[in-house]
C-alpha cells in the first residue's frame, strides 16, 4: 500500500514540474478567466471606468484611475493583481466574488512572464482619437464673413436678419457693450447727425481707442481668472499690491497686446520681461492658516496647484484639466499622468509679493548715484588712515569713551544709525570738561530726542540722570533710528565724551553700533566730534567703512575732506532710498522644485512614479527634463498654449469675445471645448474668427472690429413673433439680443448720469465697499456713507472674496474664489429692493435730480434732460406728460428714483 501512495506522489509531482515548465499560456489559461468574470463590464459592449480587457494597450495604460493595470514583468507593481486580490477597498474585482487563489496566481505568473497576449489584442500603445472638432486643427476660410454665415444659418431654419438698429439705440449699444458707460447726449447728437457714409465705422475705432475699454473688458478677464484682492479662507486679509496685475491687464487690452504675448506673459512673465503679468498664477485664494499636520499641509499645497493648473487650462485652452487630479479625465484626452507634468510646471511657484526690476528712470538714477561715490570715494583716499592701529575697537555694550581735541559747544548730539537689533539704547550720556561731567541734569543741562520709546523703565530723563544701568536707560522710539541731544547749561571746552548700553553688564540687546556723535555752538550748526567710522567692525555686522583722519590736514583741506565725506554719506543714503523704492507686487515668487510624482487617487502620500515638465501629452510634447529650470518650464508651456499649432487657444478666445457682443457664444460652454461641451453653433465662423485673429498678429480689437462692424451686430433688436416660435433665445442671431448690464455696468452708468463718475482717477490701489475690522481674521461690513472716493468705476472697487458688495452685488457678483466664465443672469426681489432703496441710489438720485435742475430750468426740459441723459433718445409725448404729472404728485428726486430703476436704463438694446 505504501508503494502505491509514493508512486502517486511522485506522479503528481512530475506532472506540476511540467505544468510549470509549458509556463502559463494567455489564451489557454487566463482568457478563460477573463471571459467568465471580466468581459461584461470591461469588454467590447461595456467599457465601466474607461478599462477594458480585451486590448493590450488598456491592459498596459489601465482604466480611468491613471493606474497602469498590468506592468509586464512586476506583479507588484500590476494595479490588475491589488484588485483581484481586494486590496483596494470599494474596488474589488470581480466585485461579488472572489477569484480562486489558483486562478489569481496564474495572472500574476503571466504578468511575470511578460503579459504576453495573441495579435488579436492589438499593439501596446494606440494612436489617440483626436477627432473632435476642437482637437483639430484651425480651418480659416477666406471666403466667408460673419453675416454670410448667420445668414446661411438663419435661412437653414426659414429666419431672415432684422433691420439695422435706429443710430441712437446703436450708439447706446456700442458703449454700453465696449466701454460699460452710455454715451453723453452730445456724443449721440454727433452720431445720428453723421452723414458721411463712413460715419459707423469712425464711431468704432473712437471707442476702441478709448482707455475706457480695456476697464470695461477687463471685468470679463478678472472673473476668469479669479482675482481677487484678498486670499479668502477663514482669515481673508487683504492683498495691498494685488491691484497692479488688474491695471496690467486693463493696459495691456487698451494697448491691444497680442493675444499671444498676453498668454506668455502671465505664464512667465518674468522671463519676458512682464514681472506684474505672473499675478494670473496666484490670482486665487490661498489658506494663511497652514495646518500642523504635515499631511493638511501637503493637501493645501495641491490645492494650491491644482488651482493654477485648472485656471490655465480652463481660461487659456478651453479644457477642464483639473478633473485629471485623482484620474485620468472622463471625457478628454487628459490622463492622471498629464495633470501631474503640469504640476510640476508650476511646482515652484509659491503665493507672495515679489519686489519688482527697477524701471528704467530708477536704473539711471542709481547709476547716477553710482558715479558720484565713486568720484567721491576717489577723492576721499588721501584721508583714509593707513595705521591700522590707529582703529578703534568694536563698540562694547558696557562702556565706550569718545576722545577728541578739545572744542567749545553748547548741543552735542548722538544720533543711532543702526543698532545690533530693535531700538537702539543708552544708559547715560557723559560729557567731559576738565575731568567734570557737564552733562548732567543737575548741572543745569536739559535733554531732548527725535523720539522716546515708551515704556516705565526707559524714559528721555535717565539720560543724563548720573545712574547708570537697564533700568535707567533711554531707548528710541524707532528701529531705523534716530538722536538723543544734550543742551549744556552754558558754552563750554569739551574733550570727552562717554556713554554705553549698561554699565552694570547684564544686557547687550539694542546696542547703537553705527552712530555719529556731532556738536554746535549754535543749533543746527553741527560739526562732527566722533563717530563708529574709525572702529573695528562689530562682530557679527557688517565690515566697517574706511577710517579718515583730517585733522593732519590744512584747515582749509581738512573742510574740504569733511564736506566730501558728508556728501558721501548722504548719496549712499541717497542710493539705498532708491533701492527701497523698488515696487512690490503680488505675483508669486518663483524656486526650483524638486520631483514631481502621479498621486494615486490625488493623495500626496500616494506617490507612484516620478513625471516630467510637460503639457498634455496627446497635443504636444515640451521635451523638458525632470530638473529642467523653473522659468524654462513656464515659459514652455506659454509658448506651447500660444503656439499658432495649438488648435483651442485661438478658438476659446474669439469665442468669449463673441459671447460678451452677444450674451452667448458660438460655444456656450466657453470653459469647456471638450467632448463633454456643447458643439459650435457656427463651427466655420468660429475656425474663420479664429484664423483672422492668428493672421493678423493675434489682435483682439481686430476681432472687435470684425464683429462690430458686420449687420449682425447692427440688427434691431425688436422681437418677431414667427421668429421667437423657431429661435426664442436668438441663439441664432435673427436679431440682436437684448439683455441687463452687469453690476459693474449698472453702477458705472449710475454714476455717469448723475455726473460724479471719476473717470480720472484710473488705476493704483482700489477703494473698498465695506468698512473692514481689521481683526486676525478680518470682517467686513457694508459702508453706510458714500462720497467722491467710491465714485469710480467699479472695476477699480477691491474685489474682496466670500462678501458681496452691498448694493450691485445682487446682480450676480461672483465670488472671486472661483473661475466664472459666464455670469449668471437671475432676476430677484432683492435687485429691486437695492436698486430703488439703498443708501447709494437714493443718493445719487438725489444728486440726479440736482444735476437736472442746473442743467434745464423747466419741468419738460428736465425731463427731456434726462431721457437724454439715461436712455439716448428724447421722451415721447405720452412719456413726457406722464413724467411731468409723476413729478407734480411726487417730486423730481422721486422721478429720478424712477427713471434710474427703468428696465431701459440697466439694459443693453
Amino acid at each position: 500500500m505504501n508503494r502505491v501512495i509514493l508512486h502517486f506522489s511522485v506522479c503528481v509531482v512530475v506532472i506540476a514540474m511540467a505544468c510549470e515548465a509549458r509556463g502559463v499560456d494567455f489564451t489557454r489559461d487566463i482568457e478563460p478567466i477573463i471571459q467568465a468574470h471580466c468581459i461584461d463590464c470591461h469588454g467590447p459592449d461595456e467599457q465601466e471606468s474607461q478599462f477594458r480587457l480585451d486590448r493590450l494597450a488598456t491592459m498596459l495604460s489601465g482604466g480611468n484611475s491613471g493606474e497602469p493595470a498590468v506592468v509586464p514583468g512586476k506583479p507588484d507593481q500590476s494595479f490588475l493583481l491589488k484588485l483581484i486580490r481586494h486590496k483596494e477597498p470599494g474596488k474589488e474585482m470581480p466585485p461579488d466574488e472572489s477569484l480562486p487563489k489558483r486562478e489569481i496566481e496564474l495572472i500574476e505568473q503571466w504578468i511575470a512572464d511578460g503579459a504576453k497576449t495573441p495579435k488579436s489584442y492589438g499593439p501596446a500603445k494606440v494612436d489617440v482619437n483626436l477627432s473632435h472638432w476642437a482637437f483639430q486643427p484651425v480651418k480659416h476660410s477666406q471666403s466667408g464673413s460673419i453675416d454670410e454665415s448667420v445668414r446661411d444659418k438663419l435661412k437653414n431654419s426659414g429666419l431672415t436678419q432684422s433691420p439695422t438698429a435706429e443710430r441712437h439705440v446703436l450708439i447706446r449699444r456700442l458703449y454700453l457693450v465696449m466701454l460699460g458707460i452710455p454715451p453723453t447726449p452730445q456724443q449721440v447728437e454727433a452720431f445720428v447727425t453723421d452723414d458721411r457714409d463712413d460715419a459707423w465705422p469712425t464711431l468704432v475705432e473712437h471707442v476702441l481707442a478709448s482707455s475706457h475699454y480695456g476697464e470695461r473688458w477687463a471685468t470679463y478677464w478678472l472673473d476668469l481668472v479669479r482675482f481677487g484682492e484678498t486670499h479668502g479662507f477663514e482669515m481673508n486679509r487683504e492683498r495691498p499690491t494685488a491691484w497692479q496685475y488688474r491695471d496690467w491687464v486693463i493696459q495691456s487690452l487698451n494697448e491691444d497686446k497680442p493675444y499671444n504675448e498676453f498668454v506668455r506673459q502671465q505664464i512667465a512673465g518674468d522671463a519676458l520681461g512682464a514681472d506684474v503679468a505672473t499675478g494670473f498664477l496666484v490670482a486665487g485664494p490661498v489658506d494663511q492658516v497652514k495646518g500642523a499636520d504635515p499631511k493638511l499641509r501637503q493637501a493645501q499645497r495641491m490645492n494650491e496647484l491644482d488651482d493654477m493648473i485648472n485656471t490655465t487650462g480652463t481660461a487659456f485652452l478651453g479644457l477642464t484639466t483639473g478633473c485629471a487630479r485623482c484620474h485620468n479625465h472622463k471625457f478628454d484626452p487628459i490622463s492622471q499622468r498629464d495633470y501631474y507634468s503640469m504640476q510640476a510646471v508650476f511646482a515652484g511657484v509659491q503665493h507672495g509679493n515679489r519686489a519688482l526690476p527697477p524701471s528704467l528712470e530708477t536704473k539711471q538714477q542709481i547709476a547716477t548715484l553710482d558715479a558720484e561715490i565713486a568720484e567721491l570715494t576717489d577723492r576721499l583716499k588721501k584721508f583714509i588712515v593707513e595705521d591700522a592701529s590707529k582703529i578703534r575697537p568694536p563698540v562694547s555694550a558696557r562702556q565706550n569713551e569718545e576722545v577728541f581735541e578739545k572744542r567749545e559747544v553748547r548741543f552735542i548730539r548722538f544720533t543711532i544709525q543702526k543698532t545690533t537689533g530693535g531700538e537702539g539704547c543708552i544708559d547715560e550720556l557723559e560729557v567731559y570738561a576738565e575731568g567734570r561731567n557737564v552733562a548732567l541734569t543737575s548741572s543745569g543741562a536739559k535733554a531732548i530726542s527725535s523720539g522716546d520709546f515708551v515704556h516705565p523703565k526707559h524714559k528721555l530723563l535717565h539720560i543724563n540722570d548720573g545712574r547708570h544701568g537697564n533700568d535707567r536707560s533711554w531707548i528710541v522710539d524707532s528701529a531705523k533710528g534716530g538722536w538723543v541731544q544734550i543742551e549744556l547749561a552754558a558754552p563750554t571746552v569739551i574733550d570727552r565724551v562717554v556713554w554705553g548700553r549698561d554699565r552694570d553688564g547684564q544686557y547687550a540687546d539694542r546696542l547703537p553700533i553705527e552712530y555719529r556723535i556731532e556738536s554746535a555752538v549754535e543749533a543746527g550748526q553741527w560739526e562732527l566730534l566722533a563717530s563708529s567710522a574709525d572702529r573695528k567692525a562689530f562682530p557679527g555686522g557688517t565690515p566697517s567703512e574706511p577710517v579718515y583722519q583730517f585733522a593732519k590736514f590744512p584747515d582749509a583741506e581738512a573742510m574740504q575732506g569733511e564736506k566730501w565725506l558728508k556728501r558721501s554719506q548722504t548719496v549712499r543714503d541717497a542710493r539705498k532710498e532708491r533701492e527701497k523704492s523698488r515696487m512690490v507686487v503680488y505675483a508669486g515668487t518663483f524656486s526650483q522644485p524638486g520631483p514631481t510624482h502621479r498621486l494615486y487617487r490625488g493623495e500626496p502620500d500616494a506617490k507612484r512614479e516620478q513625471v516630467t515638465p510637460n503639457a498634455i501629452e496627446v497635443f504636444t510634447s515640451l521635451n523638458l527634463s525632470s530638473n529642467a529650470p523653473e522659468r524654462d518650464r513656464r515659459l514652455a508651456l506659454g509658448n506651447w498654449i500660444a503656439s499658432t499649432d495649438n488648435p483651442l487657444t485661438a478658438r476659446v478666445i474669439v469665442n468669449r469675445l463673441w459671447q460678451f457682443h452677444f450674451g452667448t457664444g458660438i460655444v456656450d460652454t466657453p470653459s469647456d471645448f471638450g467632448l463633454n461641451g456643447t458643439p459650435p453653433s457656427h463651427p466655420e465662423l468660429l475656425d474663420g474668427l479664429a484664423g483672422e485673429l492668428m493672421e493678423h498678429d493675434w489682435s483682439l480689437k481686430h476681432i472687435h472690429r470684425l464683429i462690430l462692424n458686420s449687420d449682425t451686430w447692427r440688427q434691431s433688436n425688436r422681437p418677431n413673433a414667427d421668429a421667437m416660435r423657431v429661435d426664442a433665445a436668438s441663439r441664432l442671431l435673427w436679431r440682436f439680443p437684448p439683455r441687463r448690464l452687469e453690476a459693474e455696468a449698472i453702477r458705472d452708468s449710475v454714476l455717469a448720469v448723475t455726473g460724479v463718475l471719476d473717470l480720472q482717477n484710473a488705476g493704483g490701489p482700489g477703494f473698498s465697499p465695506f468698512e473692514v475690522e481689521m481683526e486676525n481674521v478680518r470682517h467686513y461690513h457694508a459702508k453706510k456713507t458714500y462720497g467722491p472716493a467710491d465714485w469710480r468705476r467699479m472695476i477699480y472697487m477691491t474685489k474682496v472674496r466670500q462678501e458681496r458688495e452691498q448694493v450691485f452685488g445682487a446682480f450676480d457678483c461672483p465670488d472671486a474664489s472661483m473661475v466664472v466664465p459666464k455670469r449668471s443672469r437671475s432676476t430677484t426681489p432683492l435687485q429691486a429692493l437695492n436698486l430703488l432703496n439703498s443708501r447709494f441710489v437714493m443718493q445719487q438720485a438725489d444728486l440726479f435730480a440736482k444735476r437736472l435742475q442746473a442743467d434745464s430750468e423747466t419741468i419738460p426740459q428736465q425731463i427731456t434732460r434726462a431721457w437724454e441723459l439715461c436712455f439716448q433718445r428724447p421722451p415721447t409725448d405720452e412719456e413726457l406728460a406722464d413724467s411731468a404729472a409723476f413729478i407734480k404728485q411726487e417730486g423730481i428726486q422721486q422721478f429720478t428714483r424712477a427713471i434710474l430703476n427703468a428696465n431701459e436704463f440697466v439694459f443693453i438694446p
